[in-house]
Formats: structure tokens, C-alpha cells, sequence
């Protein structure tokens, strides 16, 4: 029988710690890696989901309809706005044939991402203004086409019109843009008819 001393009993033990906690402290660098490009695909899917179905927060019009009710049912010499490149029509109103007063309204989004519109009534000028909430100071006068135009601001500086009565008919321009934006819609204004109400739309 073979009797085992005390030193060679004892059990082996061989060290290998450094080695473990490398490949460990890899593995969980991998581990981390894969799980970021997970997150970050699942999120770069969810974004080009989500930019591809948003729908376009502009809603355009087709104001053929109201440019032609104007040519055919104004009781005056009316004008009718045209279209400025890039800007988008976003309400268009017309009264209805044998109202009085008679107006009409255009709405545009324009290139710069501002509101403006076009207008004209044979109401009084104190009625019009009060019915279109024009509440600004005079800010001078600009001629325009050989015609000569009133400028209004309000105190904020958030809103400016142009406006410009003749023979009982009063025109208004409106807009959150400067004069500049305004100026420009007004030089689109054309005596309205049949044929240049669907021109005007045209361009």
C-alpha cells in the first residue's frame, strides 16, 4: 500500500486568471459592439420609415375654380393673382355670384416659408380692413406696375400689407414675409377674365 505524503496530498492548482479575464473583457467588448450596431440599424430603419410616410404638412389647393368664379361673377373690374414661381396655394375663396359686397381671397406658402395672399372687395375700405384684420401703422408708399400702393406693419413687425383702392374697389396684399414678398405678388395681378384666370393658375 502506497501512502501518499502531506506535500504530494495537496491538490495542483494552476493559475491561468490573466488569460480568462482577457478573453472575458474581449468577448463583452464584442458583446457591447453588437448590441450598439443593433440599436443603431434598428434606429437608422425606424428614421427612414418614418421621413418616407410623413406627409407634406402644406396642404395645396387648385384655385382654378375660384379664379374663374371671379372672372365670371364680379360685379367690378376685378384683377386676379397669378403664380409665383415655387410658392404654393394653400386656400382660395370666392363670393357667391349676386353677393354684396363681393370679395375673393388667395392664400400662398411661399419659397421662404412665410404666408401671404391676395385679395380684393367693393366693400368700404374701413369694412374690409376691419372683415381681413388689418391692425397695422402706415409705413409709406411704393408705386408698383405704375400704381401706387399703401404699406401697413403691424407694432410686432409680424404682419405687412399693401393696399390700394380704386373706384369703390379695394385691393389688399397681405403677408408674415417683408415688403419684398408682398411687392412681388402684387406685380402677378391681372384683370381677371376667363382665359387668364386659368393662365394665371397655369404659371
Amino acid at each position: 500500500m502506497t501512502t501518499l505524503s502531506p506535500a504530494m496530498a495537496q491538490p495542483r492548482t494552476v493559475s491561468n486568471d490573466g488569460g480568462v479575464a482577457s478573453r472575458r473583457g474581449f468577448e463583452t467588448v464584442r458583446d457591447m459592439v453588437f448590441s450598439l450596431g443593433a440599436v443603431f440599424a434598428f434606429v437608422a430603419i425606424l428614421l427612414l420609415v418614418t421621413l418616407r410616410h410623413s406627409p407634406d404638412p402644406i396642404k395645396v389647393v387648385d384655385p382654378t375654380s375660384v379664379k374663374q368664379g371671379i372672372a365670371s361673377n364680379a360685379p367690378y373690374q376685378a384683377s386676379v393673382a397669378g403664380q409665383v414661381a415655387g410658392w404654393r396655394v394653400t386656400s382660395a375663396r370666392v363670393s357667391a355670384p349676386g353677393d354684396d359686397p363681393f370679395a375673393w381671397n388667395i392664400g400662398y406658402f411661399t419659397t421662404a416659408g412665410n404666408y401671404a395672399a391676395a385679395g380684393q372687395s367693393n366693400a368700404s375700405v374701413i369694412t374690409y380692413e376691419r372683415d381681413e384684420q388689418v391692425n397695422g401703422a402706415s409705413a409709406g408708399s411704393v408705386n408698383i406696375k405704375g400704381q401706387k400702393w399703401t404699406q401697413l406693419q403691424r407694432a410686432d413687425g409680424k404682419r405687412r400689407w399693401l393696399v390700394r383702392t380704386d373706384r369703390g374697389v379695394t385691393t389688399l396684399i397681405v403677408g408674415t414675409g417683408g415688403f419684398d414678398e408682398l411687392e412681388t405678388l402684387a406685380k402677378t395681378l391681372v384683370p381677371a377674365t376667363a382665359k387668364t384666370s386659368v393662365a394665371a393658375n397655369a404659371n
